[in-house]
């Protein structure tokens, strides 16, 4: 993006305009420019997200070592999770982006591009699954969080920090993550609505979704994974219709309790009654984890092993 005439930003430049605010990696790297969609990130679609992992696919098919991708940052991590989970590849995927567009004093985009070439263009980068390069920090994609609003070092691994850095133009590593399984879809239409929690919540959101169609709902629950009484009745009319009900926090760091509080809506009378458990997913990665095995075709039962075996057996 950069500032039109009305001193607004708005999709302006190429990609061969970014590439040409950092002129000295011609010495180091061959890289060649594609455009794929030139939007607002907030005007994706999982559509879009399902067409992009197969236009990686073939550039690796025709022979790239890596690939980075420029991506607005306010859905960008989503992106980075969606392409973690179905992405059948060996060769590094990046994501990176500005806080800061073109017009502005100091824009983070050059820097973030030319680190995130040298990270997709690393020897070990591969290992590491898909990875957001945000302010010579290297995140892994599950754990990537947009956690400031303004501010250039805005993506973050809250609980566990960064895989690794961008110092000196030398890519440094500092830990390999977990991977998650990997699942192939064709499409990723499946509705999943994300319901928020909070004092006088009811069941009016979950029902809406349900009347409009919803295959999945993920709740985004209070402290360790509680909803009010209201929301019960939602949340058992999903169930009885067969409609994964997800359960996550509105806290941003942690995991959700299993077997801690007694009373109707907390976390064990929630379990039992065939919620899943979101494991430390934020709402948004959750909904995009329910899409993707929903329309691999995995049944409740699957669902539930897919979100819950790493932490609760």
């Amino acid at each position: 993006m950069k500032a039109d005439h009305t001193g607004l930003a708005s999709p302006a430049l190429s990609g061969d305009d970014l590439m040409a605010a950092i002129p000295s990696l011609k010495e180091r790297t061959a890289v060649d420019v594609f455009a794929f969609c030139n939007v607002p990130s907030s005007y994706l679609t999982m559509d879009h997200l399902v067409r992009l992992k197969s236009y990686i696919k073939q550039l690796e098919e025709q022979g790239y070592a890596g690939v980075v991708i420029t991506h607005g940052t306010d859905t960008m991590e989503e992106t980075a999770y969606f392409l973690d989970l179905t992405l059948q590849s060996s060769i590094p995927v990046v994501l990176t982006g500005a806080q800061r567009n073109p017009s502005l004093v100091s824009s983070d985009g050059p820097a973030n591009l030319l680190d995130s070439i040298l990270v997709a263009a690393d020897d070990r980068a591969h290992e590491m699954g898909v990875l957001i390069v945000f302010a010579s920090e290297i995140v892994a994609a599950r754990e990537a969080t947009k956690f400031h609003r303004t501010r250039v070092d805005t993506f973050k691994s809250l609980e566990f920090g960064p895989l690794g850095a961008v110092n000196n133009d030398r890519v440094i590593w500092y830990r390999k993550p977990q991977r998650e399984s990997r699942y192939i879809v064709g499409k990723a239409d499946k509705r999943v609505d994300i319901v928020s929690c909070y004092i006088g919540a009811d069941s009016a959101m979950i029902l809406s979704s349900l009347e409009r169609g919803a295959e999945g709902i993920v709740i985004e629950a209070l402290g360790a994974g509680h909803v009010t009484p209201a929301m019960l009745q939602g949340i058992k009319s999903a169930l009885e219709k067969g409609v994964p009900v997800v359960l996550t926090s509105r806290v941003p760091v942690g995991r959700l309790l299993t077997d801690t509080y007694g009373y109707e809506g907390g976390e064990k009378h929630l379990r039992s009654l065939g919620v899943i458990l979101g494991e430390d997913l934020s709402a948004w990665k959750a909904r995009i984890k329910l899409i993707v095995l929903l329309s691999a075709g995995l049944s409740p039962a699957q669902i539930r092993r897919e979100f819950e075996h790493r932490l609760y057996g």
